[in-house]
């Protein structure tokens, strides 16, 4: 048994740690919170009658009181409300969360036990974890350690000082990165707009930027760390700095004899140098959290200002509305209520069709290579041709062709010596076009210029180092 559990197991019992974690945890944590907020500050404690009454009131707002758990009477063994109560209380005080002592005149009087008032004060920080504000304690640490005159007089005490500095201060950074992340997943689930703006710019802002990262970023505490780190050094080596601290290590019975006192001292030495050295990474860490913290927010608020707006809120909660109360009919068959305007969808499926949806990969096998003769012949030339004219076709998209003809900006007919083309992304555009011209969903015609001559010569167009052979485009 670690010397820990031996120490804590002999000022509280497993029963005290229990409490929070049966089935009635929250009632019980609940009933604790009312009846110190009912004692106050007041050392005279409450009467066990205020008690009962304080911890029925909790029970009231509970849904469905207690529950059955190991060891305690079900629900319905405690009727009245009045009687589970009463068990509570008297749990509390057995298991050494309230205390009820004897009294001369015999009154029973109710009080918070030390360990239970501990307790309830961590609990109530983890629920409600103060706003962390970067202080100046890392900074105080690295100047005195860069001060070569405030460790003269008292080296030992400036030593210590720089230790419980340091501590203090990686603590508040911790804090600062536990705030951050709180705030991540608060902005991540944000559902308005309204919401997002105020995570960001009044909690955000003037929790974190103003109060702790700005000031994190002002003193450049990776830098200090790293010149206090090589002061620490020089004290080190000081012989004289070091007789010093032996002596008062000696003076303050932290150690018996010299040799003890020189370990002593190494040890609160090599103890600051860890603690420095974990300053840096806690700071770089704080970095990227921020980051992401302003990264996450831009795409949340990306989201929500394309996607959510009040009247697709108010149409989604009429069709959930409609998916719970109706589920399993046909839509055109719905006998909706004569608030609800008639249904004019005679049927509903996605918007896309079923190629929208993900179709699951499938698993390819390997196949043999056939090797290609060095003289082709012609079905294998025009399989090759069909092969290439496919992927062209598959990946320069009809959409692509009409969105190219619509940027062009021009009236009724272009011919393909007035297009601009600028690079290769235009001339695939371009490929696009000539490919669906015949397609049903073209909104263009192309009409080539070999028909409307009757020589030999064709003209053609130089564009970015390709030769076109001249043709025209008349929108539809």
């Amino acid at each position: 048994m670690s010397e820990l559990s031996a120490k804590l197991f002999t000022q509280v019992s497993l029963e005290f740690f229990r409490i929070l974690s049966n089935p009635n945890a929250r009632i019980y944590l609940d009933a604790m919170e009312a009846l110190a907020r009912e004692m106050g500050d007041a050392a005279l404690g409450i009467s066990r009658q205020e008690a009962v009454e304080t911890i029925l009131e909790v029970l009231e707002e509970s849904a469905g009181g207690l529950v059955p758990e190991d060891g305690v009477p079900a629900s319905s063994e405690l009727i009245p409300p009045r009687s589970q109560a009463l068990a509570m209380l008297n749990r509390l005080v057995a298991v050494g969360w309230l205390a009820e002592p004897q009294r001369n005149d015999f009154e029973r009087r109710i009080y918070l036990e030390r360990q239970g008032e501990i307790m309830l004060g961590a609990l109530r920080q983890i629920a409600s974890p103060e706003q962390v504000a970067f202080t100046d304690k890392l900074q105080i640490a690295c100047f005195t350690l860069m001060n070569p005159d405030a460790f003269a007089d008292d080296p030992w005490g400036q030593l210590s000082g720089c230790i419980e500095n340091v501590k203090l201060g990686l603590l508040e950074l911790r804090g600062m990165q536990k705030n951050v992340e709180q705030m991540t997943k608060r902005q991540l689930a944000a559902q308005t707009l309204r919401e997002n703006l105020a995570i960001l710019y009044d909690e955000f802002s003037e929790a974190i930027g103003h109060t702790c990262y700005r000031e994190l970023v002002r003193v450049r505490l990776p830098i200090r760390a790293r010149q206090a780190k090589r002061c620490l050094e020089q004290i080190e080596l000081d012989e004289a700095l070091q007789n010093k601290m032996i002596r008062e290590v000696i003076r303050r019975r932290l150690a018996d004899d010299p040799a003890a006192a020189a370990s002593h001292t190494r040890n609160r030495i090599h103890e600051l140098f860890q603690l420095l050295d974990a300053i840096e990474p806690q700071a770089e860490e704080i970095d990227q959290r921020t980051a992401d913290f302003a990264r996450r927010s831009f795409a949340r608020f990306r989201y929500l200002q394309e996607v959510g707006s009040a009247r697709r809120e108010q149409v989604q909660e009429i069709f959930e509305w409609i998916n719970t109360t109706y589920a399993g009919n046909a839509l055109v068959g719905l006998d909706l209520p004569e608030k609800f305007p008639d249904m004019l969808i005679p049927e509903a499926g996605l918007i896309a069709g079923l190629e929208s949806l993900f179709w699951p990969r499938r698993r390819r096998t390997l196949g043999e290579i056939s090797p290609i003769d060095a003289d082709p012949t012609e079905d294998e030339l025009e399989a090759c041709k069909r092969e290439m004219e496919a992927s062209l076709r598959e990946s320069l998209t009809v959409v692509r062709a009409n969105r190219f003809i619509e940027n062009m900006n021009f009236e009724k007919v272009i011919s393909s010596a007035d297009m601009p083309l600028q690079n290769e992304d235009d001339l695939s555009d371009l490929i696009a076009v000539l490919l669906h011209s015949e397609a049903a969903d073209a909104r263009y015609r192309v009409r080539a210029s070999r028909e409307k001559t009757d020589g030999d010569t064709v003209p053609v167009d130089s564009k970015i180092g390709y030769r076109i052979e001249r043709f025209e485009v008349e929108k539809k």
